[in-house]
């Protein structure tokens, strides 16, 4: 079904490592392939270059050829892959055009001229498929960074697509949501789709994926069937930089970090979140204390990302009381004291290298720090770099040393391994637990469980409301 004859592709910049590198590959119609490695890799690039993506609007040189079903992706039109191929971004907000869930789901197959009793009949079954009726009429602008991804899964599903390209798809989801997502794409290898993923969370496709490729620097350096990928040894695992093999429910011991005592330094009391008049939690109280990594955790749309918000200064509870070192503070001093990660950290990239954003807004920061900085989360040799010329997972870390420097008493982390891999989780592992030793107070949402065990003292759970 997809052909890459000693395919190579650059994207020109500086950076002459970047892209991939003579690439000999062939997945069979059915096949359910899996892409992993180290964040920076070529990963992404190997699923450009099926969806078309690469070469028709990426710019860069390539050379060799890709094939979809013995037709080149070169001299097909765009209008014509997107019949062929399906796509689920890292970041689905990216891909998205409509500005409610129905008109985006249905979104390819308007432009396609489907009729409009055929579209309400596959958006109904994907909104059952994916469990998502609650979402249907709400504006896309409402949704939590899980829901898009879910929206984004159901898009694709409705196209009827022959190939289905995934780029990070679990990165935003919880536990049943990856559980269903599974359930699905199980399904669509029975009907014969062919199915590609680029992943850092890798347990969950255990019995999905037929054939592995590891990655290193643009090239496929091993290749493993699903079956003895998945029986790889700790150690080996660890060595290839890969995260867990095993599935993980939810936390399965104790966190080992160290408890916390003394007078909190945030306190949450009855607060009620949400937007306007429309609550989506009430009654939430905590405390967190100095030197505390506290974790948030719960199922999308739950309200954690609003519970940060609210939290941070940037919306204002609808009810209750946020105090800090026992005293009440409003938006604008938490504003002051909190710094914070989001989960889209495109929003709070301004500068244009990577060591200019660390010094950007922070004065006691000068270039010898910012390069110390970005050392400890791993990006010394992309200091200079652009920072939206980063992968997804670089942004995550950039936004985490910017926000060591600012020197904030609070931080607030909004899914800070989302596109992360192994040894990247490490990393921001070790920066979060040095700035807790500082006497930091830290608040981690997250829905990885294999990051949360290693980081988090203790846990909050979010129901969603309905």
């Amino acid at each position: 079904m997809i052909k890459f004859i000693d395919y190579s592709f650059s994207y020109g910049t500086e950076d002459t490592e970047s892209g991939v590198q003579n690439i000999d590959l062939s997945i069979r119609r059915g096949e359910c392939v899996l892409f992993c490695g180290a964040s920076g890799c070529g990963k992404s690039t190997i699923l450009k270059s099926i969806n078309g993506l690469i070469p028709h609007l990426v710019p860069g040189q390539s050379k060799g050829s890709v094939s979809i079903d013995n037709r080149s992706v070169k001299d097909i039109p765009m209008y014509e892959i997107a019949k062929l191929t399906a796509s689920v971004f890292q970041n689905p907000k990216s891909q998205f055009f409509n500005t409610d869930v129905e008109s985006e789901i249905v979104y390819s197959l308007e432009n396609r001229g489907v009729s409009v009793q055929e579209m309400d009949k596959r958006l109904d079954d994907a909104a059952k498929r994916f469990r998502i009726e609650h979402l249907l009429g709400k504006s896309m602008f409402e949704l939590s960074g899980g829901e898009k991804q879910q929206t984004a899964f159901a898009g694709a599903f409705v196209s009827g697509a022959p190939v289905i390209v995934l780029d990070e798809p679990t990165a935003n989801l919880d536990i049943s949501a990856i559980d269903n997502i599974r359930t699905i794409l199980l399904e669509m290898k029975k009907a014969g789709k062919t199915i590609v993923i680029a992943e850092h969370r890798l347990a969950w496709l255990h019995g999905i994926a037929d054939t592995v490729h590891y990655m290193e620097c643009g090239k496929i350096t091993e290749s493993f069937s699903g079956e003895v990928f998945f029986s790889m040894d700790e150690d080996t695992r660890k060595t290839l930089g890969l995260r867990e093999l095993s599935r993980r429910d939810g936390v399965t011991a104790e966190p080992s970090a160290k408890t916390c005592s003394g007078e909190p330094v945030l306190e949450a009391d009855n607060l009620a979140l949400g937007y306007k008049k429309s609550i989506i939690q009430s009654d939430v109280k905590f405390s967190l204390y100095k030197g505390e990594i506290l974790g948030i955790v719960g199922i999308n749309g739950a309200g954690k990302t609003t519970l940060l918000r609210t939290l941070s200064g940037l919306i204002r509870p609808l009810e209750g009381k946020i105090s800090l070192n026992g005293k009440p503070a409003g938006e604008q001093e938490r504003r002051k004291r909190f710094g914070m990660v989001m989960q889209d950290v495109n929003y709070q990239l301004f500068s244009d290298s990577c060591e200019n954003e660390c010094c950007l807004g922070n004065p006691g920061t000068d270039n010898e720090m910012a390069k110390k900085l970005l050392g400890e989360v791993g990006l010394a040799d992309v200091s200079e770099r652009h920072p939206q010329s980063l992968s997804g997972g670089q942004k995550q870390r950039l936004a985490l040393a910017v926000s060591k420097a600012s020197s904030k008493e609070i931080l607030l982390l909004d899914e800070p391994t989302s596109g992360l891999d192994y040894a990247s989780m490490v990393s921001v592992h070790k920066v979060l637990r040095g700035l807790a030793d500082e006497g930091k107070g830290i608040i981690v949402v997250t829905h990885d469980m294999e990051f949360a065990e290693m980081v988090c003292n203790r846990f909050i759970c979010l129901c969603r409301a309905d």
